[in-house]
């Protein structure tokens, strides 16, 4: 993904990136790209933030941008997928307070015991 956006440029790519810092230093980042096959369809493929910055509110920062984002590029869903394990937990409370719906879960998808959640963030069209 990094390699087609830093040869392709952020208007040519597929994936796009956006990074936090704080003090002078990465704190997160995330990545997301047009679903393809689809007309207005997003993925948000990875979002994370250095646990030394967890609840500080840039990975809410993150996902605002990339929302922001995602509309002005002509979005009107972004989907945003995560495992089931226990250590995913938060995530998937991240995403139920930032008003994504649990739209699926696939049980066993990743390993026995370790579901996909599917999350889904609908925005008016116009």
């Amino acid at each position: 993904m990094w390699t087609e956006f830093a040869t392709r440029g952020d208007s040519e790519s597929w994936y796009h990136f956006l990074g936090a810092s704080k003090s002078g230093n990465l704190a997160g980042f995330a990545c997301y790209g047009r679903r393809p096959l689809t007309e207005g369809t997003f993925d948000l493929y990875w979002i994370a933030v250095d646990s030394r910055h967890h609840r500080q509110g840039i990975g809410e920062f993150l996902l605002k941008h990339v929302e922001a984002q995602v509309q002005s590029r002509g979005g009107h869903l972004l989907i945003a997928e995560t495992a089931g394990k226990p250590a995913f937990e938060p995530t998937r409370h991240f995403y139920l307070g930032s008003g994504y719906e649990l739209e699926g879960r696939l049980r066993d998808f990743y390993a026995i015991g370790d579901d996909l959640y599917i999350f889904t963030r609908h925005f008016p069209l116009g």
